[in-house]
């Protein structure tokens, strides 16, 4: 069996669906050695922001000299993205290696009962942590994959946690209501152990303050424990003031957005509670690790001539958050190629590009829960008077949007997994570009 072979029987996993809850998972980490209990780690959810967080955190980290290991989801075009150590992907050789053996002991477990049968994520949590443990990482930030509370990742018991903003999503797995997604959320707060939000709703903000109290954990707030200030967005990336436990001015960091500030101040928050578990960064760290940070696919500009750009947003307040920025960096209108989950809110982000749209193509992620272009075609049609279409083949799709756009450019937006197909067109793009350039 190579690597290709067992990434696809990985991923045929997710014919198992979503299952929340930690029994299946703490029975096969258990199974395998409890690897989770072998480093430290910073454990962050949220609904937007998370995984720039992460990025920032582990970065600063590695600037501190610790040997971090980062665990996000979902990747953008290699399972390997998911898992790495001081910036480096998984090689293939050792997610081969590790999920051969692991494989066997999911099987058993599902042989023994079928109630236990693993999902996707449970099982390649076990692969990450074990290749953490091998790798005797000092410290691993990892992303919750979905809510908090039942989510394979809640098995650690951190160093501090995080919970950026929080909307509604995966409403049928999580709630209806935000105060019931925030109770999700705010299931990775332990016992006595500080945790970090940039959540500003009074309804949110309220359900994570009394688990806090509930759990003894001290809990440190945006705009009241710590604060941004002086934020000053352009295309080259963000600048910003901070002031918490300590006072760092002119912090800069490529990642384009007003909003990353507050995603690098929960970094910043973070990291200063680690003090108090050892791990004493400094002002410089921090300014070298937002500097070394990159997300590739969220505001991710590719090309200024014209302006072709990814972002992964797939929720209203993400893209409503997006077009307000490209609105402000004076790059709208643009075209957008826009495909959506079926469980997200199609209509709701659509109404969120509306504002800064010249025109909208509809497309189809080649991903077994796309919403189908017909459907977000509708959608669209009910919602945007202005030119809009449907090109169901990703990449005719970019391509068509690249030769026509209307307004400034084209925005590939609303599905992480379209921004992976989008990486993939463009890339290769660039390749035939790069062998025409050496024939010539």
């Amino acid at each position: 069996m190579g690597y290709a072979e067992l990434t696809s029987w990985m991923f045929n996993l997710e014919r198992f669906g979503i299952k929340l809850g930690l029994e299946n998972v703490s029975e096969f980490l258990s199974r395998i050695g409890n690897p989770q209990k072998d480093f430290k780690s910073v454990h962050v959810t949220g609904t937007n922001g998370k995984g720039s967080v992460c990025e920032f955190t582990a970065e600063i980290l590695k600037k501190h000299g610790l040997k971090v290991g980062l665990y996000t989801s979902p990747h953008l075009v290699d399972f390997r993205e998911r898992i790495a150590v001081n910036g480096k992907e998984i090689p293939e050789k050792d997610v081969l290696r590790i999920g051969s053996d692991l494989r066997g002991t999911m099987e058993d477990m599902a042989k023994e009962n079928g109630e236990k049968q693993l999902t996707f994520f449970e099982f390649t949590t076990g692969l990450a942590f074990r290749y953490f443990s091998e790798q005797k990482v000092d410290i691993v930030v990892a992303e919750v994959g979905m809510g908090g509370r039942l989510d394979a990742t809640n098995v650690l018991m951190p160093e501090v946690a995080c919970i950026t903003r929080i909307g509604l999503e995966h409403t049928n797995y999580l709630g209806n209501t935000v105060q019931e997604i925030a109770r999700e959320k705010a299931g990775i707060v332990k016992e006595g152990i500080s945790t970090i939000t940039c959540e500003r709703n009074p309804e949110a903000l309220n359900v994570i303050k009394t688990t806090c109290d509930k759990k003894g954990a001290k809990l440190r707030r945006i705009d009241v424990d710590f604060r941004v200030s002086n934020v000053h967005q352009s295309l080259k990336g963000t600048k910003f003031d901070y002031s918490g436990i300590r006072m760092l001015r002119g912090m800069k960091t490529r990642l384009l957005g007003a909003y990353q500030s507050e995603n690098a101040a929960a970094a910043i928050a973070l990291v200063e509670e680690l003090a108090s578990r050892g791990i004493m960064v400094t002002d410089e760290e921090i300014r070298k690790g937002f500097l070394s940070a990159r997300w590739p696919g969220r505001l991710d500009i590719v090309s200024s001539e014209p302006w072709i750009m990814f972002d992964g947003s797939h929720n209203p307040d993400g893209v409503a958050a997006t077009a307000r920025v490209l609105e402000e960096l004076k790059v709208t209108p643009l075209t957008y190629v826009l495909g959506c989950m079926d469980d997200k809110d199609a209509r709701g982000i659509v109404k969120a590009l509306v504002p800064t749209a010249a025109e909208i193509i509809v497309t189809q992620a080649r991903y077994k829960r796309a919403l189908p272009a017909e459907r977000l075609g509708k959608i669209v049609d009910e919602e945007f008077t202005g030119p809009h279409g449907i090109v169901e083949l990703p990449a005719e799709a970019f391509e068509f949007a690249r030769k026509g756009y209307l307004g400034n450019g084209a925005c590939i937006i609303g599905s992480l997994y379209l921004v992976g197909e989008a990486i993939q067109w463009w890339n290769a793009k660039k390749r035939s570009a790069a062998r025409r350039s050496h024939k010539i």
